[in-house]
């Protein structure tokens, strides 16, 4: 009796024990199953304050990139809340964006949303989404584009410049506006024109393609061409050279239609080219023409 109960006491345990072990594994298995993903379904981890510097051969920098990213192992790089840096002769453009993304191979830089690239000088560059190619020291949109400075602003739809944004091409719809810092009587100077415009900050010039049209208080300029040249120390417009069939029209509404013109501002001169033609309502020719007329 005593030996059977002995035995069905040792059955129980060892029942027990693997009861227990199955519910181990069961409990180890589900746990797995549960937190176990597919590669495609893993979330990836974010990655805070990704850094990365690209130098030239001549061990030079060439860019910096910092912002936050989730793949800093793939070719291409998803970035939030992006700061990247491109150098041009030592002179580095400084540019923000919401989001973009960094092409290791072809060392190329996309970026969107609230893009802003300014330069140490002050020239300011903004736009919703911008291409950046370090190596070749370009920035290009085909979105609408402002850039700012000094006292003198431009829009205008598609933009291609330097890296160091010291040379600008804007593609068409342009509209630039020129403070007159010195005579707040005059207002502004606003020219616009179908484009492409391109500004060359370092030689202080913009040549105005197609549709021109020049104005302020003082009158109205209309051709198909216009050079503007700009005095960096008064920050003034010294001198207009216009092109194809130039019309001056002042105030009283007098026009003169000429080939060609240049206005030299700093002179008050106006010097008029090839076949030209006057149509006066009111005053004599020159004080409707300006002084010093050619």
């Amino acid at each position: 009796m005593i030996k059977r109960l002995v035995f069905i006491f040792l059955a129980l345990v060892v029942f027990y024990v693997f009861f227990v072990q199955m519910q181990v594994v069961i409990t180890r298995k589900h746990r797995a199953e549960q937190g176990a993903e597919k590669p495609s379904e893993q979330k990836p981890q974010r990655v805070l304050s990704f850094s990365f510097t690209k130098y030239t051969p001549e061990g030079q920098r060439e860019v910096e990139i910092e912002g936050d990213s989730a793949d800093i192992l793939s070719n291409t790089v998803h970035l939030m809340n992006v700061m990247a840096k491109a150098y041009a002769e030592e002179v580095p453009v400084t540019v923000t964006a919401d989001r973009g993304k960094y092409d290791k191979k072809k060392n190329k830089i996309h970026l969107e949303k609230n893009v802003v690239a300014t330069t140490d000088d002050g020239t300011r560059l903004v736009t919703e989404a911008l291409d950046m190619s370090p190596s070749e020291h370009v920035v290009e949109t085909d979105l609408p584009t402002q850039v700012k400075k000094d006292n003198i602003n431009v829009e205008g739809t598609g933009a291609r410049a330097e890296t160091n944004l010291k040379k600008v091409k804007f593609q068409k719809n342009v509209t630039v506006v020129v403070q007159n810092t010195e005579d707040k009587e005059t207002g502004p100077t606003t020219i616009t024109c179908d484009g492409p415009l391109v500004v060359d900050y370092e030689k202080n010039i913009a040549h105005f393609r197609d549709n021109v049209v020049a104005q302020d208080s003082r009158g109205k300029l209309t051709a198909d061409t216009m050079d503007v040249y700009y005095n960096r120390v008064s920050r003034r417009i010294s001198k207009i050279v216009s092109a194809g069939d130039v019309v001056i029209e002042n105030p009283d509404g007098n026009k003169t239609y000429s080939d060609s013109v240049i206005y030299l501002a700093d002179e008050g001169r106006i010097i008029l080219g090839g076949d030209t033609e006057a149509l006066y309502f009111t005053g004599d020719a020159n004080k409707a023409l300006g002084k010093g007329i050619v």
